[in-house]
């Protein structure tokens, strides 16, 4: 057994989370992965840490696992979908292909809700050979008119876990209109039938009106000491229940009287689906909203990115446990986000009169390596200068007509360069230059061209003083320990910097100071989840 396996199983154990992980093997997912395509996105039920998912695709990898010393040993580019296998949905997490070596003592009941609710283009299991026998999972087969096939017998005598069980891996792909393997079939439609009891069908039907917006709700339900997850868990699963509700009411309405106000069933499914998902965003996003100690950190540009992946394809379970895990992936993925981030903003600012070289970087930079951004990427060893200017970045609003949106331009400033300044901002907090939270753009007053305006520290000393002007320009003078320790994470990051003594060397500042910013862009670790604790 491999020493990484075997420290797993350990852990697990000590956690009493030793759920039947036997480690899908090498032969196996071999085979497995011949049905997959390169950038297949596949959801993998009972994930482990991660091992298969990482060797069948390179593309959109999601998981459903519910030991967390298994969450945690995850890749940070795997997606939590789900904790609680039996508590996960999978009707509304549309994938490519569904994969599952499920607890063989429990298998049947796992494979069924696997047969009845994916949704995707095929599903493939690694399960005891005894399934043919087996009425309720033939019968769940058949409802769903799927095609079975076995892509062979195998056993995991020899596997990292050894186990004596013999297992087949089927392959069962999925019917829907137009055909076996052009596209999944919807398994929404089957459970909407079962739940909802609709005599006949066939067009739009108004969602209700909304009542208090969700952070009035949460706002006014935290009293007592109650933290906000279990108060946002609550109010979810109120909100979900009282939407069923709504369309069970609206399932017991004679059929002809439905179709005589100008709806039917198709459309009342329809709406249905978009709310359950539109419900799940929100609660999902007002989380994200409320984790100010990992989101304060990003970029803004960071923030959506990170948010869209959370939310854009696969809809997840609002559950205590999956808020747990799903913060995981957040700490994870927001580690990356803090360094590219700071990589991004340097690279975005490098044309040839805001850099200066290394010692040693003796290359010259033709003006035609400055013409085009992708360009400015082959430029290499430089660090930013104290002073720098940003040309036609549209700063201070401009109106032929005396007229300047408050939209797009709050205070008189554009807000991309609102948004650039506050990046700046964050990334100066990142590197241990503190800062209020109204310390930003947005409230130093309304921006005037050629009006100086500093931003402060929380030791009042000046991060950052910024000129915005009509012609679109910014001129940006640094705090010089704040521009050097940003230079030097930079450098860092680039790999063209590796120790103190190269630093100090290649930007001419003490040793001291090298030290002390290698390495200063801050990072959380996965132990930060207790960050939960305050919500």
């Amino acid at each position: 057994m491999k020493k990484e396996t075997k420290a797993l199983i350990t852990k697990l154990k000590e956690n009493d989370e030793n759920w039947e992980w036997y480690p899908t093997t090498d032969a196996i997912i071999k085979v497995v992965k011949s049905r997959c395509d390169e950038n297949d996105s596949i959801l993998d039920c009972g994930a482990g840490d991660g091992r298969v998912l990482t060797q069948l695709t390179k593309g959109n990898q999601y998981a459903i696992e519910k030991a967390i010393p298994l969450i945690q040993a995850m890749p940070a580019n795997i997606i939590i979908v789900g904790t609680e296998f039996f508590q996960s949905t999978l009707i509304d997490k549309p994938v490519d292909v569904v994969f599952c070596n499920p607890p063989y003592s429990e298998y049947e009941t796992w494979v069924v809700k696997l047969i009845t609710e994916a949704h995707a283009k095929k599903l493939i299991l690694v399960i005891p050979a005894r399934w043919k026998d087996n009425p309720v999972i033939n019968e769940a087969i058949e409802s769903r008119k799927a095609a079975v096939s076995s892509l062979g017998t195998f056993d995991f005598l020899n596997a990292e876990r050894a186990a004596r069980a013999k297992v087949d891996i089927l392959h069962i792909t999925f019917k829907n209109n137009r055909g076996y393997n052009s596209g999944p079939d919807d398994p929404f439609n089957n459970w909407f039938d079962s739940e909802f009891n609709f005599k006949k069908a066939d067009n739009h039907i108004k969602e209700p009106a909304q009542g208090s917006t969700l952070r009035e709700k949460l706002e006014s339900a935290v009293v007592g000491g109650r933290g906000k997850v279990p108060v946002l868990v609550e109010l979810y699963n109120h909100a979900m229940t009282h939407l069923y509700d709504n369309f069970k009411q609206i399932a017991a309405l004679d059929a002809d009287l439905i179709n005589e106000l100008g709806s039917s069933k198709n459309a009342i499914m329809e709406a249905l689906k978009q709310r359950i998902k539109g419900l799940k965003n929100a609660y999902w996003k007002e989380l994200f909203d409320n984790l100010e100690d990992i989101t304060s950190r990003l970029t803004n540009a960071s923030r959506k990115s990170m948010l869209h992946k959370l939310t854009a394809q696969t809809n997840v379970d609002f559950t205590e446990s999956n808020i747990y895990a799903v913060l995981i992936w957040v700490i994870k993925n927001a580690n990356k986000y803090y360094d590219s981030q700071l990589i991004d903003i340097v690279e975005e600012i490098n044309t040839k009169a805001n850099i200066v070289k290394y010692k040693s970087n003796q290359k010259v930079y033709t003006d035609d390596l400055w013409r085009y951004r992708d360009d400015r990427k082959n430029i290499t060893h430089y660090g930013l200068e104290l002073r720098i200017v940003l040309e036609r970045n549209r700063a201070i609003a401009v109106s032929e007509y005396g007229f300047i949106s408050q939209y797009d331009n709050p205070e008189g400033l554009h807000t991309t360069a609102h948004d650039f300044i506050n990046d700046l901002i964050t990334i100066g907090n990142n590197l241990n230059f503190k800062t209020s939270p109204l310390e930003d753009s947005f409230h130093v007053g309304e921006w005037s061209s050629g009006k100086l305006k500093d931003f402060h520290t929380t030791d009042d000393k000046i991060l950052l003083s910024v000129k915005a002007f009509k012609n679109g320009n910014l001129h940006i003078k640094f705090n010089q320990k704040f521009i050097r320790r940003l230079n030097v994470e930079f450098g860092r990051l680039k790999g063209w910097l590796k120790d103190k003594y190269q630093t100090a060397e290649e930007l001419n500042i003490p040793v001291g100071e090298a030290a002390e910013a290698f390495n200063s862009n801050r990072q959380i670790s996965t132990s930060n989840v207790k960050l939960l604790e305050c919500l």
